[in-house]
């Protein structure tokens, strides 16, 4: 009777046990499910506001219909252009897989091959041996025995000779089936480095023909904006444009739902490394045109060279705005915000969460730039700030 109570007991205490482990996973399922509605929620919230910002770009009014349509052309082109690196980018990656695969299946390959040969051969001399023994005549080993000790060592001997010749054909084939199957995956692999060889030429040859397209743009451009109150003009115009669409952005993070712990950058102050390599060409607050400034730094470095997020946030803007080309923003949490511009390609989305040192962007010439660079900038509450005291 004491037992069957303890039973009950124990039982009672596994269902409670089973239940509040049962309620446990569910607020895990809700909270995990809450957590990636609110990622939606954020990214549909940040893209919105990203168009917003593009269609109060297009509908800047113009100084001529000239203008608008060669500044549009630009855009396509350098959107092209984003389009063909990005693609170009994955498949060069890509290829670097196959070729590491096709290494280690040739290794394989000859791997299996030498276990093959030494099978071959430990299979060769259980043959040999087995013929000595027996002439391959089971019956005639047994009847040319006189002695019965004799007779049931040289059988067991057989038998062993046999169960070990078995095992080694047993081996044999596993490794034939290997080498067969890793063939197979040789041959589809090099097929499929054949393919990407041939995808990548025509990115390369479609990306030439695109720039050559983006020099022809620029070189109509500047016939159009030719004195320098026509430049001071468009450059005022996009630099309005650009300190909007970041306090539009500055706005919208501010009411994002799920706000993400971002620290911010005050404590890495002078600790952050450069996005790219490359000289800083042009200087925080130095003379732009007329009384226009720098707000951040052009780095002069070659085209498709890597850009790195300097440090971990959220990306907030990845599109192509007027002056600046494809542009990135990353924010960084306590109003910090960092700016990429004038890149070749984006590697990041609105709403993908970057870390320190993570490829972001490919260094280019968009947004109407005669030579590859990056422009870059980094803001505190909506205003530029020094680059050069943040990174080294």
């Amino acid at each position: 009777m004491q037992l069957n109570r303890v039973n009950i007991k124990t039982a009672r205490m596994s269902s409670g046990c089973l239940l509040f482990l049962l309620l446990v996973l569910g607020q895990l399922l809700i909270n995990n499910t809450g957590f990636a509605q609110s990622q939606a929620e954020t990214k549909a919230k940040l893209e919105a506001v990203q168009q917003k910002i593009l269609t109060t770009q297009n509908q800047l009014k113009q100084k001529s219909k000239e203008l608008n349509q060669i500044e549009k052309s630009l855009q396509q082109t350098d959107q092209a252009i984003g389009q063909v690196s990005k693609a170009l980018r994955q498949t060069e990656s890509s290829l670097t897989d196959i070729k590491r695969r096709i290494s280690q299946l040739e290794t394989q390959q000859q791997e299996l091959e030498a276990i093959k040969q030494e099978q071959l051969k430990i299979l060769s001399s259980q043959i040999k041996s087995a013929y000595r023994v027996g002439q391959h005549d089971y019956l005639k080993v047994m009847l040319n025995q006189d002695s019965p000790a004799k007779l049931e060592r040289v059988l067991s001997y057989y038998q062993l000779l046999n169960q070990a010749r078995l095992e080694a054909i047993d081996k044999l084939k596993v490794t034939v089936a290997a080498l067969e199957q890793n063939k197979q995956m040789l041959n589809q692999s090099q097929l499929e480095l054949a393919e990407l060889l041939d995808l990548q030429t025509n990115k390369k040859a479609e990306l030439v023909k695109l720039k050559q397209q983006q020099s022809a743009n620029l070189a109509k451009l500047k016939q159009i904006i030719k004195t320098e109150q026509q430049q001071l003009a468009n450059l005022k115009q996009d630099e309005n444009a650009l300190a909007d669409a970041l306090q539009a952005l500055a706005e919208a993070v501010e009411q994002l739902p799920g706000q993400l712990d971002f620290s911010g950058l005050s404590k890495v102050k002078g600790k952050l490394l450069w996005p790219t390599k490359g000289r800083v060409k042009d200087k925080f607050g130095r003379r732009k045109s007329g009384e226009l400034r720098w707000k951040g730094v052009m780095i002069d470095a070659p085209g498709g060279q890597l850009i790195n997020n300097i440090y971990a946030g959220r990306v907030i803007f990845s599109d192509w705005l007027k002056g600046y080309g494809l542009v990135l923003v990353v924010e960084h949490g306590d109003g910090y915000m960092s700016l990429y511009g004038h890149n070749q390609a984006l590697l990041k989305d609105v709403g993908d969460i970057v870390r320190a040192g993570e490829p972001i962007a490919l260094v280019g010439q968009s947004g109407g730039q005669a030579m590859p660079g990056l422009y870059f900038e980094i803001r505190h509450q909506g205003k530029p700030i020094d680059p050069t005291q943040w990174c080294n």
